[in-house]
């Protein structure tokens, strides 16, 4: 910005009848600018009528400022630090033109403590001549104050009174009728403001975290991170102010406590710089609109999208085909945008914090980071061991020779089934990377691969939305290869989810049998996950129907609640696998009543059963 000090300089140094104007982008910096840079300047340029004195600078902010009254009475006050030095007064030309400014104020003193009573001058008196007045905000000015107001009052002082002017505004955002013809009356330059982001980060970093030895440091030692992560999108000050601001807490608690987890301690710079990348990219997210602490969902896949070892990596070569822009959803854009090396990890901990969701949850941390390194009862297998230095950042540090007995252990753990489920894509991609300098038969390897994945079957838990975590980019050079593993992985995963649906709908039918109350709450509190799974698919009509008639009178009320409970107006299409259950109960009780009597408490339930099953039937016949 060295081009704009020189402007401000000649301005400040010549003759001048007009105002100058800063504009650019909200958040750019401007405002920042003229605190940090250009207040200092002016504050030492010599004025031009007397070079024995120097510029005032006067900050005034024109948000929401509804006449010329108002904007005489923030001059005022921003002038006020210098008048309460007794021996300074205002000239009297300065004080009569503010004098309606002036009057809006109380307990100030009168005004004539302030302004001088003759017009001579004398060295200790403010003169208009001797002020820089900065207007910032423009475009934020009232409606209710004519912008040709504004302009003329602007054109009087630098017309009459000599009054050097900065005008600071996002020309963008101004829709006044008539702005441009008006502003060319008085506006003899207008200036792009381009800042220098890598200045700019350096004054950000010593006034704000100054006071922070070893944040400060980091910062700087990380400069060049912050500047290509927070350029991919980015060019507001307050975007990038605010990311630090807010990762300064996850440094200071990673800082304090990591120390304490011997298997992490070792780690700390490794997951300090991810963390710091983390926050940039999810702050310029948030404060630009496109996520919120609600709307993550789009960006986080599930419980085990914490490592950098995901499918996103990999990517093998190019493609003839590339997926179109608008094909691609949010995390597929913000990934290719923020993280093309594919080493994206998503912390809960550090999103809810960013994004308002809670304070934050340093122990949420921990667990994540555990996940993320497989550690498991305070150490890493072995196994996972080779695997996380085969990952991103650490394969680097290893030599050909390293690499390639690494790559051999790894596939020797996955054919004994030891890794987990997700993993097993990623270990056809380490071994095939680097245009294969083993050597495998790519067909072989596929093979053995697929056969150590099914061999640990019985360690594997349920995966949700491993369909859309395992999803392949249409650039991998071995699409085919990986479509074919990923089927596998996911056909286990299915098998796995009905046998623990099976195991869990035993186990809910035995609870409904022995306690009803416990079998009711738990299917139907809020958050269950039982919601939109059909577990009475599985259930045992007859039992259940010889259950029903065992049952006390207040059992039987609470059994027609719970359908009314569970079917609600629009059910969950899911839940239409439970109508052959619903069906057979129905068509027994009805069987039943024929040989009850016509009226009375039990005739009433049974009938109230009936219908309500078929109101459940017809709205899960309606469900899409």
């Amino acid at each position: 910005m060295q081009q704009l000090e020189k402007i401000v300089n000649y301005y400040l140094t010549t003759d001048t009848n007009y105002a100058l104007m800063i504009t650019g982008e909200w958040g750019v910096g401007k405002t920042y600018y003229f605190k940090n840079i250009l207040r200092n300047q002016i504050k030492d340029t010599p004025t031009f009528e007397d070079n024995s004195k120097k510029y005032k600078p006067l900050l005034v902010s024109l948000f929401g400022l509804k006449s010329i009254e108002e904007i005489q009475t923030e001059i005022f006050l921003s002038l006020y630090p210098i008048l309460k030095n007794k021996t300074v007064k205002l000239g009297a030309s300065i004080g009569k033109s503010l004098i309606k400014g002036i009057m809006h104020l109380k307990n100030l003193g009168e005004y004539y403590d302030y302004v001088s009573d003759v017009e001579v001058d004398k060295g200790d008196w403010v003169k208009f001549s001797e002020l820089v007045i900065c207007f910032d905000d423009l475009e934020r000015l009232s409606e209710n104050l004519n912008i040709e107001e504004f302009i003329g009052y602007v054109n009087s002082l630098v017309e009459n009174e000599n009054v050097k002017v900065l005008i600071i505004a996002n020309e963008n955002k101004i829709e006044r009728h008539n702005y441009f013809a008006l502003k060319e009356k008085v506006v003899g330059n207008s200036i792009e403001f381009i800042p220098d982001i890598s200045k700019s980060l350096d004054s950000l970093i010593d006034i704000k975290f100054g006071g922070f030895k070893h944040y400060k440091e980091f910062l700087f030692e990380n400069k060049n991170l912050i500047l290509e992560t927070y350029t991919k999108d980015s060019n507001n000050l307050r975007i990038l102010s605010f990311a630090l601001a807010y990762f300064q807490r996850v440094f200071s608690e990673v800082g304090n406590q990591i120390s304490s987890y011997e298997i992490l301690k070792d780690k700390k710079e490794e997951i300090l710089l991810s963390l710091l990348k983390f926050s940039l990219t999810i702050s310029i997210e948030y404060r630009e609109g496109r996520i919120t602490y609600k709307k993550k969902d789009e960006l986080y896949v599930g419980e085990f999208d914490r490592s950098s070892f995901s499918l996103d990596n990999v990517q093998f070569g190019n493609a003839n085909k590339e997926k179109k822009e608008e094909d691609k959803n949010y995390r597929e854009k913000f990934i290719e945008k923020y993280y093309p090396d594919k080493s994206f990890t998503f912390f809960t901990s550090v999103f809810n914090f960013i994004t308002g969701g809670s304070v934050f949850q340093f122990e949420e941390l921990i667990t994540e980071l555990k996940k993320l390194y497989h550690i498991q009862e305070n150490i890493i297998p072995t196994h996972y061991e080779v695997f996380n230095r085969l990952g991103y950042q650490q394969v680097f540090s290893l030599t050909d020779k390293e690499y390639k007995e690494l790559t051999r252990q790894m596939l020797k753990y996955s054919d004994s089934g030891l890794y987990d489920i997700t993993n097993y894509l990623t270990v056809f991609y380490f071994s095939a990377r680097f245009s294969n300098p083993l050597n495998f038969n790519l067909d072989k390897l596929e093979e053995r691969i697929i056969a150590g994945m099914k061999k640990g079957k019985s360690n594997y838990k349920f995966q949700h939305s491993l369909d859309f975590y395992l999803s392949v980019d249409a650039n991998s050079e071995h699409k085919e290869r990986l479509l074919r593993i990923r089927k596998v992985a996911l056909e286990i995963n299915n098998e796995i989810d009905l046998v623990s649906k099976q195991v869990d709908s035993n186990r809910l039918e035995d609870s409904c049998y022995k306690n009803f109350q416990e079998f009711y709450e738990e299917v139907l509190k809020h958050d269950s996950q039982y919601s939109h799974v059909p577990i009475l698919k599985n259930f045992n009509a007859n039992k259940f129907y010889q259950f029903f008639l065992k049952s006390n009178g207040d059992t039987k009320w609470q059994i027609v609640r719970f359908w009314s409970s569970r079917y609600r107006d629009y059910p969950y299409s899911e839940l239409k696998q439970e109508i052959n259950f619903l069906e057979t109960l129905k068509n027994k009780l009805i069987k039943k009543l024929n040989g009850l009597p016509k009226s009375g408490v039990i005739n009433f339930i049974f009938n109230e059963h009936v219908r309500t099953l078929q109101i459940s039937i017809d709205r899960l016949n309606r469900t899409i």
